[in-house]
Order: structure tokens, then C-alpha cells, then sequence
């Protein structure tokens, strides 16, 4: 993972972030919605687990440090 901010991912979540394209990856990590600022905001300090086949990424907005998620739907969804 090229990114020093995305630390924490389960070894199933490592495998499904890196069968993303990279410039995809990078979309995903910068647009995130945080409720706080009311927009779409970078995410830092990322970790990340497999849910029912789909990839979740936590962490925290990176203009004022809330916590935030998104939801990466898995290929059988």
C-alpha cells in the first residue's frame, strides 16, 4: 500500500484494496463524505476489514479529524 495513511488493514482487506487500480484507490481514499464538515473530504489514518464481501474503510476526515467510513461494495453485490 502506497499510501503512509492506510495502515491497519486485515490481510482479506489488504487483498481486495489491491486488486483496485491504483488511480481508483486513490479516487476512494480522496472523497469520502463527512458529516461534520458536510462534504466530501479526504480520509486519513484508514484501517480496514471485509463485511459480507464488501470492503469497509474507517477513519478520520482529514480537514477536522471526525470519524468517517465508506463502503467499497465487493464483486458479488
Amino acid at each position: 500500500m502506497s499510501n503512509p495513511e492506510v495502515t491497519g488493514f486485515t490481510r482479506q482487506a489488504s487483498e481486495f484494496w489491491m486488486a483496485i487500480p491504483a488511480d481508483i484507490r486513490a479516487k476512494l481514499l480522496a472523497n469520502v463524505y463527512c458529516g461534520h464538515c458536510r462534504g466530501a473530504v479526504s480520509i486519513v489514518k484508514v484501517t480496514a476489514t471485509v463485511k459480507r464481501g464488501d470492503l469497509l474503510l474507517k477513519g478520520n476526515c482529514a480537514t477536522c479529524g471526525h470519524e468517517v467510513a465508506r463502503l467499497v461494495e465487493g464483486p458479488d453485490t
